[in-house]
């Protein structure tokens, strides 16, 4: 039997790994991100290339640290600075602040400290380094069995189990001078060791001197261990036998803080990356931007979400100038939470609908499409068929023909008598699609592109005048990751596509909003991503007009103060990937991501009063602040909590909102895919969801466009079997 000894140093191995594969990916980062010299190349002999979303993540990780490491040294001081690294890994920042802010670091000594296994390789790959040596003064390698692997003047590494803290408290005293400041750095390190030992290393820090800092960057969950994201990171570090522990002792930024407090320190405060993304005082414009000219992204939503599971904790035994504060929960007054008058009924059978960032086809009020998209294995040209009945074999209408490219991100917006206009998309960020689809008569054709392609645009139906119909889209991003700030209208005559001018004031270029019609000829928009790679939390009216020669032209004001001064709730309606859909209840917002954290599941689903919001526009009645009400996931969900980011909604009838597909990347922890229908409904309904998906859009994919059956006066049929998409060897997630 393996006595506790065998199991210590087995969890120490499994802790190590971990390290192995994060440094895997801050090399990646290294390679396309950071300029020469590079440094984790020497610890990393074979370096593979990760996905643009670890990337981001990576790099952010990263500058969030050496941000932290460089404000502490910038600090005015008498005292020496020593910045103590707890659990390092073979991560080489010293080495790297050495090289690129010499002078900054002039004041201060580095310290790795980590297992002792890990520190003697780090100090031989240091030994062995030319590059890294050449940084150091009066470099002494020092035995195996010691505590202090290698000493110079301004960097040691410490072989030592921070569980083992006499001995490293012991280690420290050798060197360290009776005045000094100090710095503790935990990089995701501190919650693989159990929390009674964690605890212990925070209240040890504590005491290490009069002026000492900590800096703890690790997971935490926001919004509960049921959130999909949460879920499938907590269970990809349980299958690689090194568990997340504090996160389930301290789940939130104030558990956090007040853990902190608890263990001696004067003051704490935590901030979800994701806050910290659009701080411009911690990432300033110029480089958060500077991003998008390496590689092409578009992984908001997971890197949103990602970044909302992870924060960094700055804590203090000196008492601060001024206490920053954490948003706490609070109570919804009544008349502002109508989650009990709602019903969100799932209905999700394991592997159907496995669809992101598709487009929604309409058919009649008990069939429908999901179109394009992200499948399993690749993006997808086909289009899957919803019914209300399972006896349902086909659609009443076409849906898109194969020889239309596939795409994701794209538009698809009904008209009058089944017609309907599928514009843009892309294939890859660098390859963004221009034409445009339109079913007319039951047959699809080409119609005008658009002037300039664009993907995650924003589409409505508009009218004026019986005879014309008009749909007018707004923003989205090219191949080169402009953001458009155009509003442009096709028309149904077949005159295409026309650039309108704008009076009143023109908002900012954005792509992924929310664009809504409120009457025929005017609406609302709001939300978005700007070129600034920041969610924009404004909140615009706009109407179509018509001037005395026929010419049109939108009329548009901000109304963002209007609004936020009225509702407590307005912060949870600027959203980028989220969908709107006008119901006879109200506008009704479906999940995307927000500015700061994630959305909580309570505000998960927002209502908007159109007809007060109106006579709001119309300056016929006050601000109120019931304009916006919380929905969340409706009263006593019972159904499997979805990830809302890349899903479409459609209004259902009578009167339901039809939520399908989505999901995400879960960063490097596996993707998390919405499976089935959701149905939102008002609770007195006792109409059940019987929506499901009869056909898979493999199917359609898997017969040519010539076979016999498939296409026949215009309907589409099947004649044939689904094939597995799990054949086809492409890549999951193309970007």
């Amino acid at each position: 039997m393996a006595g506790p000894n065998f199991k210590s140093v087995r969890d120490a191995d499994l802790v190590m790994a971990t390290n192995n594969s994060s440094i895997v990916s801050k090399r990646s980062v290294e390679r396309f991100y950071y300029p020469q010299p590079h440094f984790f190349q020497h610890f990393v002999k074979k370096p593979i290339r990760r996905s643009p979303l670890v990337h981001r993540g990576y790099w952010f990780r990263m500058h969030a640290i050496a941000e932290t490491v460089r404000r502490f040294m910038k600090e005015p001081s008498d005292n020496p600075k020593f910045i103590l690294s707890l659990g390092c890994g073979f991560d080489p920042l010293p080495f790297m602040l050495l090289s690129s802010d010499r002078s900054l670091c002039r004041n201060t000594v580095f310290v790795d400290i980590d297992y002792e296994k890990l520190m003697v390789n780090k100090k031989l790959v240091v030994r062995d380094t030319k590059e890294i040596t050449d940084l150091l003064n009066n470099v002494e390698i020092l035995p195996d069995g010691n505590a202090i692997q290698l000493r110079s003047d301004q960097y040691l590494a410490i072989g030592c189990d921070l569980k083992n803290l006499k001995k490293l408290d012991a280690t420290l005293k050798e060197f360290l001078p009776p005045d000094r400041s100090i710095l503790c750095l935990a990089e995701v390190s501190l919650t693989y060791i159990d929390v009674k030992a964690a605890d212990a290393v925070i209240s040890w820090a504590s005491k290490l001197s009069p002026d000492v800092q900590f800096a703890l960057l690790e997971q935490f969950l926001p919004d509960g261990p049921d959130h999909p994201f949460a879920s499938t990171m907590v269970k990809h570090f349980t299958k690689v036998q090194a568990p997340l522990q504090s996160i389930h002792v301290y789940p939130t930024l104030d558990h956090q803080e007040q853990r902190f407090k608890l263990w001696g320190w004067a003051h704490a405060h935590a901030r979800s990356l994701w806050d910290l993304w659009s701080d411009e005082t911690f990432l300033n414009t110029e480089l958060r931007t500077s991003l998008d000219k390496v590689e092409a992204f578009d992984e908001w939503e997971e890197f949103a979400i990602y970044s909302s599971h992870y924060f960094l904790l700055t804590a203090s035994t000196k008492p601060p100038n001024s206490l920053p504060t954490t948003e706490q929960p609070q109570e919804l007054h009544p008349q502002l939470n109508v989650a009990n008058q709602f019903t969100l009924d799932a209905q999700c059978p394991s592997g159907s609908g496995q669809r992101r960032y598709g487009a929604l086809i309409p058919d009649t009020e008990m069939t429908l499409g999901h179109h394009g998209g992200v499948g399993q294995q690749s993006r997808l040209a086909s289009t899957s068929l919803y019914a209300r009945h399972k006896e349902v074999t086909a659609p009443d209408l076409p849906f898109p023909p194969l020889d239309i490219p596939p795409r994701i991100c794209h538009t698809v917006t009904a008209l009058n008598k089944g017609d309907c206009l599928l514009v843009g998309g892309r294939a890859s960020p660098k390859s963004v699609l221009g034409n445009c689809w339109y079913r007319q008569d039951e047959t699809w054709h080409p119609t005008h592109d658009l002037p300039t392609p664009r993907y995650r645009h924003s589409a409505v139906k508009a009218a004026i005048g019986p005879s014309t119909e008009y749909v007018l889209i707004y923003g989205g991003r090219t191949d080169t990751g402009e953001c458009l700030s155009s509003w442009n209208l096709w028309k149904s005559t077949g005159a295409g596509w026309e650039t309108l001018d704008v009076t009143g004031t023109q908002p900012s270029a954005r792509f992924g909003a929310c664009l809504v019609t409120i009457s025929g000829t005017s609406g609302i928009m709001f939300g978005g991503i700007g070129q600034e790679g920041t969610i924009l939390e404004d909140f615009w009216e706009w109407e179509l007009c018509r001037r005395p020669d026929g010419s049109l032209y939108l009329d548009i004001n901000d109304r963002t103060e209007n609004l936020r001064s009225a509702s407590p709730l307005y912060k949870y309606i600027t959203r980028f990937g989220a969908t709107a859909e006008r119901t006879q209840w109200g506008i009704v917002i479906v999940g995307g991501v927000m500015p700061g954290k994630v959305i909580p599941s309570d505000k998960e689903i927002m209502l908007m009063d159109p007809k007060k919001l109106q006579n709001c526009l119309n300056d016929l009645k006050p601000w109120t602040p019931d304009l916006i009400q919380a929905i969340g996931l409706g009263d006593e969900f019972k159904g499997p909590r979805p990830l809302l980011a890349g899903h479409i909604t459609c209004v259902a009838y009578p009167s339901q909102v039809l939520i399908l597909g989505g999901g995400a990347v879960c960063f490097a922890f596996g993707t998390f895919w919405n499976e089935g229908t959701w149905l939102l409904k008002r609770g007195d309904m006792e109409l059940e969801n019987s929506w499901a998906m009869v056909l898979e859009g493999g199917a359609e994919a898997s017969v040519p466009r010539s076979a016999s059956g498939l296409y026949e006066h215009g309907r589409f049929h099947i004649n044939s079997p689904v094939n597995d998409p799990a054949s086809c060897p492409v890549p999951e997630d193309p970007s």
